[in-house]
């Protein structure tokens, strides 16, 4: 592999402040290429809701080259192979959903890193030229954020917080809100799940982890560092206003 290792600039930054993302659901790596100018710290390529599967990420993470937006993925389920997939081509940092007890996050940190700290199987991959191909190095690198999204998986994010091989846990507030009988918030987290923000950002802290939240970045005054603050679908869409505000303009034919 060419080039000097960069390293996860995602993780450096986030143990310094908040740092801003948004999700690629669109599976198109000239989209992506063209959120990764729009100036956020990392993208997430969505493998869960998104238009692809982890078997299509190649060309995406290409899109990041020549970036300091750390490329980021949520796999669409806990498992082994799609983990280490994402990991070989390119992923830096990697999320996994639906987590909801202490054997889970332990199946999940196994899967993200080296012998001996996990199980990843070890191969030269495109993902050597920002991380490096030393095992040792690499564990140091990647970052693996576990996604609470349910009232089990509230009821022990201690025990999923304090895994060795956790680097934070990321809140999915809509589906969280659901399984507290709440309705998802669209746009922002639902009222009535700020306590169990709260609770787990506190969680975090204690652990020497990071928080995450699918959420604002006004919630970095709860505690939360890593954000994301919009979607490709929706900075697509406001381009309608755009087409109102042209057809306001052009004079009438009527």
């Amino acid at each position: 592999m060419t080039g000097t290792p960069t390293g996860n600039r995602m993780r450096r930054e986030w143990t310094r402040g908040p740092v801003l993302g948004a999700w690629c659901t669109i599976g198109s790596p000239g989209a992506v290429e063209l959120m990764a100018d729009c100036g956020y710290d990392f993208l997430i390529l969505d493998c869960q809701h998104g238009e692809f599967g982890v078997t299509e990420l190649e060309p995406m993470l290409r899109a990041f080259g020549g970036t300091e937006v750390t490329p980021t993925v949520r796999v669409p389920h806990n498992d082994y192979f799609a983990i280490g997939h994402a990991l070989d081509a390119g992923a830096q940092t990697i999320i996994v959903p639906m987590v909801e007890t202490r054997e889970q996050a332990e199946r999940a940190a196994r899967a993200v890193r080296y012998q001996p700290d996990g199980a990843r199987s070890w191969a030269v991959t495109r993902a050597a030229r920002a991380l490096g191909s030393d095992p040792a190095a690499v564990n140091e690198q990647v970052a693996l954020l576990l996604m609470i999204e349910t009232a089990t998986g509230l009821e022990n994010a201690a025990e999923i917080a304090s895994v060795p091989g956790v680097d934070g846990i990321f809140v999915g507030p809509a589906d969280l809100a659901l399984t507290m009988g709440l309705q998802p918030g669209v746009t922002a987290p639902a009222a009535g799940v700020e306590d169990a923000l709260d609770k787990i950002a506190g969680i975090c802290a204690e652990h020497g982890i990071v928080a995450g939240l699918a959420g604002g970045a006004e919630y970095a005054r709860h505690g939360f560092r890593v954000l994301t603050v919009g979607n490709d679908r929706a900075l697509l869409a406001a381009g309608r206003a755009k087409v109102d505000e042209a057809r306001a303009a052009a004079p009438s034919t009527g």
